[in-house]
């Protein structure tokens, strides 16, 4: 009967130290994982660009939108995302539209409010964590002027999504400031001593005025400036430029002058080639311009090239004494370098912890934390026993 009651009161301890042993397993494998992610519902973005941010009569806007199931898992089904071309740009503006589209999706024109147009593209279903790209390139007719402006907004829906998400609307001006460039010189080739007069043509072929106007022209490598001057037609005069002249700045610009629709201006530079050129050498000379209302997203340049004939050829210089050989030093000995001991490699510990994706770890470490706190307390309580049982068999 003894034998057997201190059986039955060593069993909680048993129980106990199997729990702690548990729970130190647990923790030790589940420990670096990190929670799986819950499963999203159908969610929806959409972004809008334009190409350009002016256009003119007979230009081109290419407009982008990227719709985005941004779920990790779930897919949205009856897809639509509607496109409406709205402000100063009416449906008899538009000369073509066209559109490309990935497979799956639908196109077609619908009604415009404010006396613009609308499109709209469909599709079944939108798979998860994917990206639809849509295009609409939209040609401007006659009709709109400068200074209108055409804006697009764009939105999506979809069963999951009833609301929709809409757009940032991409707004395109109307401007047909365009400006050209074109550059000529007295010769296409300068000798020794000699001297390149630049003339620069820009001329606005658009339908309105060019404001703030500005010319640039560098200064060629090997050459000197030194003159510049301008040739306007009727509507300009010299007084109405600022010229920077001849400076150390590499640049000679003229700016503060507005060009009408239809009107072109000339500008010259002169400059002498400098000593530093040699025969067979090429002058590259580039002139620039900008304007704030041009369509351009740049500066329009223009590029001459005028050849280098007829200069002397550089004098070769004279050799130079050689210098007497210093003597040979005698190779050092190769010392031999002791070979280096590897510390014997650390045993692995048996358990790793496991790292990478699973279940919630919070939730292992919980329990884990749980069956030893049970564990040590059996242990506690079994061990308080055997301690009285054993005072009181000594008594």
């Amino acid at each position: 009967m003894k034998k057997r009651m201190s059986w039955f009161w060593a069993a909680p301890g048993a129980v106990g130290l199997a729990l702690v042993m548990a729970a130190v397993l647990l923790l030790v494998t589940t420990a670096g994982r990190t929670p799986s992610a819950s499963a999203a519902a159908c969610a929806l973005t959409i972004t809008k660009t334009a190409d350009v941010s002016k256009v003119p009569e007979g230009g081109n806007i290419v407009y982008t939108l990227a719709v985005k199931n941004t779920s990790i898992d779930t897919a949205c089904t009856h897809v639509v995302v509607t496109d409406h071309l709205v402000g100063d740009l009416a449906s008899t503006n538009l000369a073509s539209t066209s559109t490309t589209q990935p497979a799956g999706f639908t196109f077609a024109v619908i009604g415009g409010g404010g006396g613009g147009m609308g499109f709209m593209w469909s599709a079944d279903t939108l798979a998860f964590n994917t990206t639809a790209t849509l295009t609409l390139s939209v040609k401007l007719g006659t009709g709109a002027t400068d200074g209108d402006t055409i804006s697009n907004t764009a939105s999506v829906v979809a069963t999951e999504v009833p609301d929709g998400v809409t757009s940032t609307a991409a707004v395109v001006a109307v401007n047909d400031c365009d400006l050209r460039i074109s550059k000529d010189s007295n010769d296409n080739e300068v000798g020794e001593g000699g001297q390149i007069v630049y003339t620069i043509n820009v001329e606005n072929v658009g339908t309105v005025d060019c404001a703030d106007v500005v010319i640039t022209e560098t200064i060629p490598d090997d050459t000197d400036c030194v003159d510049t001057g301008v040739t306007a037609d009727s509507d300009l005069d010299e007084s109405d430029f600022d010229v920077a002249g001849c400076d150390s700045s590499g640049d000679v610009v003229w700016d503060g002058f507005d060009l009408d629709s239809g009107h072109q201006v000339e500008v010259t530079m002169t400059v002498d080639l400098t000593s530093g050129a040699n025969d067979g050498d090429e002058i590259d000379n580039t002139a620039c311009v900008e304007s704030a209302d041009t369509d351009a997203d740049a500066e329009i340049c223009d590029t001459l090239t005028v050849d280098v004939s007829g200069v002397a050829a550089t004098a070769t210089p004279a050799a130079t004494a050689t210098t007497a050989a210093l003597p040979t030093v005698a190779a050092l000995p190769t010392v031999i370098a002791p070979p280096l001991l590897v510390p014997a490699a650390r045993p692995l510990a048996i358990i790793a912890p496991v790292t990478g994706t699973g279940p919630d770890s919070s939730n292992s470490h919980a329990l884990a934390i749980g069956l030893g706190l049970i564990g040590l307390c059996l242990l506690l309580v079994s061990g308080a026993i055997m301690v009285k049982r054993t005072r009181k068999a000594t008594d």
